[in-house]
């Protein structure tokens, strides 16, 4: 299936406009600062900062725990015999 050069160029502005957006969200999104103050102004106590900052700094370390083995197991050479 080929995509129509309309389509396509309305998926990349789409992107540039999501990828500007992302952009400028992450300069309110710091895990040190902002969300913390935006936490306890919103009636959360030290326990719900800490679980918040567990779930923000682990919570992409942990999904690896269970993707890493399936990159790491797959081989990326091709197969050197022809007849196989």
């Amino acid at each position: 299936m080929t995509l129509p050069r309309n389509i396509s160029n309305h998926n990349f502005y789409a992107f540039l406009w999501h990828a500007g957006f992302l952009a400028f969200a992450q300069n309110f999104m710091d895990v040190d600062t902002i969300i913390p103050a935006m936490l306890i102004e919103s009636g959360g106590g030290a326990v719900h900062i800490g679980i918040m900052t567990a779930i923000m700094m682990g919570g992409s370390s942990f999904t690896q725990l269970f993707f890493a083995p399936y990159i790491s197991n797959k081989s990326f050479k091709k197969n050197s015999c022809s007849w196989v």
